[in-house]
């Protein structure tokens, strides 16, 4: 992070200052080297605020959250938070979780039957995730897909092979119902199971953060070492060299 000065377009890298354990000396550094290129065309007001305006900057960028990584099946998508909805003797294997999950057809000789694993989106969004699809009859007898409010959208080929994987996404509103579902359309010859991973699904913001004590500290101390050097500078009388806040 740098704060820029808008008549000098001049930017001072002060985040990279209050980083390690030697930040003192760094911004007494940064603030020798500035007063070198400023001092020809800034008053001593004016590079004090500047000064201010960066430490003050560079510390709330030390508060900034992380990028968000993959809900996976954790959090609002826990298995818990889940329906499963299971026809025949399907059934559905939570124990990758939160890594993956496994849906598993039936093959009891019931007919046509339903393996559903579904929920609510928590939010709008996109959801997303990897398949992959094993079978042991025929693709087509055993096609796997998602769901969303009750449609059914397949991703197997019903000409491919007994082994298939894909990537797949889709847009949800808040309150949608979505999920898997893996079908047999005669629960005979044989189960299909297919495994979905890499899942991702909407989530509703996190709260704006608060900084935490280490933020604050180093606010503490940057401010505490500036106004030292404030008193050193009106001290000097004069911006002419930097050796003179050595006093």
């Amino acid at each position: 992070m740098a704060y820029a000065n808008q008549e000098s377009g001049i930017a001072l890298p002060c985040a990279s200052a209050l980083a390690g354990p030697s930040a003192k000396l760094k911004i007494y550094l940064l603030c020798q080297k500035a007063m070198l290129t400023l001092g020809a065309s800034l008053s001593k007001k004016k590079f004090l605020g500047l000064m201010t305006a960066g430490l003050a900057s560079a510390t709330l960028g030390l508060a900034a959250s992380p990028a968000q990584a993959l809900t996976q099946f954790a959090g609002d998508y826990a298995p818990g938070n889940w329906t499963q909805t299971i026809g025949g003797d399907g059934s559905i294997d939570t124990s990758g979780a939160p890594s993956s999950i496994t849906l598993i057809s039936s093959n009891d000789g019931s007919g046509a039957q339903d393996t559903d694993f579904t929920i609510a989106a928590p939010t709008a969004g996109t959801v997303s995730f990897d398949w992959n699809f094993s079978t042991a009859d025929g693709a087509a007898y055993d096609p796997f897909g998602y769901l969303l409010n009750g449609a059914f959208t397949q991703l197997t080929n019903n000409d491919g092979a007994q082994t298939q994987s894909g990537s797949a996404s889709f847009s949800v509103l808040s309150g949608d119902v979505f999920g898997f579902r893996q079908n047999s359309t005669d629960s005979i010859f044989g189960r299909a199971s297919t495994t979905i991973s890499n899942f991702n699904g909407p989530t509703a913001p996190a709260p704006a953060s608060v900084p935490g004590p280490l933020p604050l500290l180093g606010a503490g101390a940057a401010f505490g070492w500036s106004r030292q050097l404030r008193k050193r500078i009106r001290a000097s009388g004069s911006m002419k060299s930097p050796v003179e806040l050595e006093g």
